[in-house]
């Protein structure tokens, strides 16, 4: 039985291609049985990447942006709280202005901040990356769960627990990929 029913994905070697991983044997696996095993086997950053690739875009985002927000201090710079603010502001209107604000927001966040990483992927998520006098050019279809999982790599990177932080996330995006609503503030 399916338990991820928002994955479109029928085999994990679709999203290890995308990711540019070698061939496995493991690849005809069903995507959550494929990452049940990586996280058995403590390949936590690929059980990352490969959930990253596993959901939708929206929710992708939407698992970005609230792991970041849970994980964040309260302390974080206005800049980068603003990246994440844009977030979230086009995951409650996912329309093209705010799509191109997520991505000036994006420009005067910090780097490598998760909270800019979240913007990143709003951005990536669909919709051209030229500006909007030029002909249109979109991003790799992968690209928006890179970004998204880079930003859950680096908030629980940046917590006081790392593996517990990690957990969290996990716990978040199984739920998107379930269909099962989490539990957000």
């Amino acid at each position: 039985m399916q338990r991820w029913k928002h994955v479109k994905w029928t085999e994990a070697g679709q999203l290890t291609a995308l990711l540019g991983w070698p061939e496995a044997e493991q690849d005809s696996q069903a995507p959550e049985t494929f990452f049940d095993g990586l996280r058995a086997e403590g390949r936590d950053h690929e059980a990352v990447m490969f959930l990253g690739q596993a959901l939708p875009r929206f929710e992708v985002v939407r698992w970005a942006a609230h792991s970041v927000r849970d994980l964040s201090p309260p302390d974080t710079p206005r800049p980068d709280a603003d990246a994440l603010k844009s977030a979230f502001l086009w995951l409650q209107d996912p329309t093209e202005h705010r799509r191109r604000a997520a991505f000036e927001a994006a420009t005067a966040a910090d780097d490598m901040s998760p909270q800019r990483l979240c913007a990143l992927a709003v951005f990536f998520s669909g919709g051209s990356l030229a500006p909007e006098a030029l002909e249109p050019v979109l991003a790799p279809k992968e690209t928006a769960g890179k970004f998204a999982a880079g930003a859950v790599l680096s908030a629980a990177a940046r917590s006081p627990d790392r593996t517990q932080a990690l957990d969290v996330a996990f716990k978040l995006g199984e739920a998107f990929a379930s269909g099962t609503e989490p539990d957000l503030q």
